[in-house]
């Protein structure tokens, strides 16, 4: 069965920008999309009004779990992941991941 972890980012209004990664680093988001990619973890987007849903789909948490180890292992990544949750919350946005077994796995 497969093994889904849904990021939902939400806005406090239409005018704020919602942060990305890549506005910390394309050369970190790229390196990223490339293990998602090579361990066959599919990322699809949807927005509804000031929610936008991410989600990262594979075949089974093992897959999940290791292509999340490679990428916690990028060089930049802890610092890459700092700033953008600094600057989701100076920003007014709130985060909430939760995978397919019903665990929360952030909320801020």
């Amino acid at each position: 069965m497969a093994y889904t972890v849904t990021w939902v980012l939400t806005r406090p209004n239409a005018e704020t920008a919602l942060p990305v990664i890549s506005d910390y680093s394309a050369t970190n988001k790229a390196a990223s999309d490339a293990v998602y990619s090579s361990a066959g973890v599919t990322k699809s987007y949807s927005i509804d009004g000031l929610a936008t849903t991410e989600t990262y789909e594979a075949a089974d948490k093992a897959t999940y779990d290791a292509a999340k180890t490679q990428i916690d292992a990028i060089s930049d990544e802890a610092s890459v992941k700092a700033s953008l949750k600094t600057a989701m919350q100076s920003a007014g946005c709130t985060v909430v991941v939760t995978d397919s077994e019903g665990t929360e796995l952030a909320n801020f």
